[in-house]
């Protein structure tokens, strides 16, 4: 094991000021790697004086195999540096970037971990990922840009050039304050799930995937969710039951105590003890099938009574949870109007479905991972909102005129648009999915979850 820092760096970062101003801020920072006996790699961001004193951590993001196995952001952090820390095109992001390359140079020279390995490309690799690189120096970007095959893709299947897998980073407004909590919206490659044994693996197992591009934008108004279930009536009445009964012992499929057999037992029981009942019940269900009649109806009709439907509201499966949100962007200058622009084509070609070369197939549509963001506190994760699960763009729709009137400014920008979405989540709501560690055990959280 071996650690080396990096050199000091000043970062401008943007501060709230007083009455709603904003201010620069001048800080410095660096970066201290360490690589660890089992091959990972650990990033450590301080912030600190102008000659690298007095450090206070800020973030720690450790890498293994290439991926990232620890990203925590400090509660000493700020927050215009929690908002930078998650900004892949920040300059803190940028610096750290370089600070993490500067100092995993000074670790792959020092002679002590060269004889205990070094950096092997592996931990080249690491080291690129643990600075905010993709690992493969093709694409340094943190957040954006991932270009990897989906593994469910065959290889010999290309996709139709022009296809966009790389969307950017994108927010508005273009001047949001950075103590306002926010809505996430990552583009992910959609990615089917593997078969496990008789069923499907979680999708939980692919939450890691790289983010192909995301949104920013404020939290609007009317957010809420709906969990449901499938329930639905059933009958049964005692014929039914001991006719099942009957076909399943014929295959050996009935339990020896109890269950169908069991009912079956209570049904010949219920024949010896209301003999004339069972036979009247026998021979109208008899006559409603010669004629063609229901045989409930007619005993009904003809005997003033109908067999026992044991009604009974059974379970019947899951439910998918949709979501809608409704945003109204107002653009207040020519950059601002463009990132409207690009947010908006972001969604729609987004959730488009994807031709393949030969135009003789089309691919799942790219998918997202949404979050409730809450800036300037100790976790960006909720207890008082909900979470979601990966999610398809089922609806995106656009209103060019949202006042009611058409009102462009002067270079054919419209003064308003209102961008509602409509999302479902890809997979049900279980129950073991709000204590994903297994644990049901101890006092119920106070938290929402899903």
């Amino acid at each position: 094991m071996a650690s080396a820092n990096s050199k000091v760096a000043k970062v401008t970062t943007t501060e709230p000021g007083a009455f709603g101003s904003k201010k620069n801020v001048d800080s410095y920072y660096k970066t201290e790697v360490t690589t660890l006996g089992d091959g990972s790699i650990k990033r450590e961001t301080f912030r600190t004086d102008a000659k690298g004193n007095n450090g206070v951590k800020v973030q720690e993001v450790s890498v293994k195999d290439g991926k990232i196995t620890g990203n925590t952001i400090s509660s000493n952090a700020t927050a215009a540096e929690r908002r930078d820390l998650n900004n892949s095109k920040s300059q803190l992001r940028n610096s750290i970037r370089t600070q993490t390359k500067d100092a995993g140079d000074k670790v792959q020279k020092n002679e002590a971990d060269a004889a205990a390995g070094g950096l092997t490309d592996a931990g080249k690799k690491n080291q690129d990922v643990v600075g905010g690189g993709s690992g493969n120096n093709a694409n340094d970007e943190g957040e954006a840009g991932d270009t990897s095959r989906p593994s469910g893709k065959p290889d010999n299947i290309k996709e139709k050039s022009g296809t966009r897998n790389d969307f950017g980073n994108f927010h508005y407004p273009k001047d949001r304050d950075p103590t306002q909590d926010v809505i996430k919206f990552d583009m992910l490659k959609y990615e089917k799930r593997q078969v496990e044994g008789a069923t499907f693996k979680d999708r939980s197992s692919l939450d890691k995937r790289k983010s192909i591009g995301s949104v920013m934008l404020p939290i609007p108004g009317g957010i809420s969710d709906s969990n449901s279930c499938g329930w639905g009536d059933d009958t049964m009445d005692p014929l039914k039951l001991a006719a099942a009964s009957a076909a399943l012992a014929a295959l050996g499929q009935n339990d020896a105590d109890g269950g169908l057999k069991g009912a079956l037992g209570d049904v010949f029981s219920q024949v010896k003890s209301n003999n004339e009942s069972i036979k009247k019940a026998i021979g109208t269900t008899f006559a409603a099938q010669a004629v063609g009649a229901d045989a409930n109806a007619l005993m009904s009709r003809v005997g003033g009574m109908v067999m026992n439907p044991n009604l009974e509201l059974l379970f019947q499966g899951p439910s998918l949870r949709p979501f809608s949100f409704q945003f109204k962007m107002s653009p207040r200058s020519k950059d601002e109007a463009e990132e409207i622009l690009k947010i908006i084509r972001f969604f729609k070609q987004g959730m488009a479905p994807i031709r393949d070369e030969s135009k003789l197939f089309l691919r799942t549509p790219h998918t997202f991972r949404i979050k409730y963001i809450q800036m300037g506190r100790d976790t960006d994760k909720s207890k008082f909102l909900n979470e979601f699960k990966e999610c398809a763009l089922t609806g995106c729709s656009i209103a060019y005129t949202p006042e009611g009137n058409y009102a462009p400014y002067r270079d054919g920008a419209m003064s308003s648009y209102q961008m509602t979405l409509q999302f479902k989540e890809l997979t049900p709501i279980y129950n073991d999915d709000y204590d994903k560690k297994g644990s049901s055990s101890g006092p119920l959280p106070a938290a929402i979850g899903f």
